[in-house]
């Protein structure tokens, strides 16, 4: 009798040991919520909830985790030194937490509560992120980016789609060489159709970065075919069978493309007189940038590349003209070429009024008005270029 008497005993021993342990590990996870609230002993509360997270009453239940969450977001703000490093992107831990409180066992009591923290976490993230970038930390700015737009996903939001947000972690990816994760957002960003075609361009680059061609020009051809206004990628895909391919053929067939749907456009003309300048069919370039200049009379890039292919050719002939050694014929030869280097006056003069600063090409209209004996002109801009 005696015997059994204590075995009993040691079972309700063993049993109240268990739910005063129990008890304990509760009451320490109640306590780390109370620090988190004040923002004091943040480190001691942190330590309690990590042996709460390993012990078998505690380690599932969602106040633990919501706690946790707390601490996380009281470091976050606090000023005090011992805190303020304590952990390593507190407010990217405290969202973690309040996900995973959210959605499991026994979570429901908190949801109204984290879905109020979430709208004041979800610009915090966002400002964390600006933070980072200013700073030129862009693998942080995306960790806060990426984890921001996670957050946009939670209910409280109502499924509310922040493209800008998913751009820019695309972006601080790609900054940080993340490849991956760099098309994984771009590639959202263009199913929303942010950015249109310079988000197709910055997917294009991150395919070409990572080496798979094929995507790289398979993204350029299908952004051009929904953005066919796009000058970035059409100068891609141009640059990328003129300098990769060397297939002349397929960049004019782009331009052409291009022409049809936007006739008008002077960059699409531009673009044909600097192809053919690289194949050498100058009056096919001149014609193409004389186009250019009659849909848009202020493009500096056309009379800019029209006078230089004048000047090049007057240029030429010059050199010709020196190699002549009788003086008659000589004379004769300087005359034509000077005829060349009147011929790209003016298009070197719109030039420099529609790029002033330019010091190049103020050098190189000085030479022309000395050459052709233009002495108002050069004396006049001596005296511009010396104020």
């Amino acid at each position: 009798m005696k015997k059994y008497y204590f075995l009993s005993i040691l079972i309700v021993t063993a049993a109240m040991m268990v739910t005063t342990s129990s008890f304990a590990q509760k009451k320490l996870v109640n306590k780390a919520y109370t620090w988190a609230q004040q923002g004091a002993k943040l480190d001691t509360a942190l330590k309690a909830l990590n042996v709460a997270a390993t012990n078998d009453e505690t380690k599932d239940w969602a106040k633990t985790y919501y706690s946790y969450a707390m601490v996380y977001q009281a470091i976050g703000n606090s000023q005090a030194p011992e805190f303020k490093d304590l952990v390593d992107y507190p407010f990217i831990k405290a969202f973690d937490n309040f996900k995973k409180t959210y959605y499991m066992e026994g979570g429901k009591a908190y949801k109204t509560d984290i879905d109020f923290l979430l709208t004041s976490l979800s610009g915090t993230l966002v400002n964390k992120g600006i933070e980072s970038y200013n700073a030129e930390n862009y693998p942080d700015a995306f960790k806060y980016f990426e984890k921001a737009v996670e957050a946009g996903q939670m209910p409280i939001f109502g499924g509310a789609i922040d493209t800008a947000l998913i751009f820019n972690a695309g972006l601080m990816a790609q900054r940080s060489s993340d490849w991956d994760n760099a098309i994984k957002y771009y590639e959202e960003s263009v199913i929303y159709g942010y950015g249109e075609g310079d988000t197709y361009a910055l997917l294009a680059e991150c395919y070409k970065a990572k080496g798979d061609v094929d995507s790289y020009l398979k993204t350029l051809k299908i952004g051009f075919e929904k953005y066919p206004s796009s000058q970035g990628l059409l100068g891609l895909i141009i640059n990328y069978y003129i300098l990769e391919e060397e297939n002349v053929e397929e960049a004019f067939k782009y331009l052409e493309v291009a022409i049809e749907k936007d006739p008008t456009n002077a960059h699409f003309y531009s673009a044909k007189g600097h192809l053919y300048d690289k194949m050498g069919k100058t009056d096919d370039a001149k014609n193409s940038y004389k186009k250019a200049i009659e849909m848009n009379s202020e493009f500096f890039e056309a009379y800019y590349n029209l006078g230089v292919i004048y000047f090049n050719e007057a240029v030429a002939l010059t050199d010709v003209a020196n190699q002549i050694k009788d003086n008659k014929k000589y004379e004769a030869a300087k005359l034509i070429a000077d005829q060349k280097f009147e011929e790209s006056l003016p298009f070197i003069e719109k030039a420099f009024e529609l790029h002033p600063d330019d010091v190049s090409i103020a050098n190189t209209l000085k030479n022309l008005y000395y050459r052709l004996k233009l002495t108002e002109k050069y004396e006049g801009l001596i005296k511009k270029l010396e104020e």
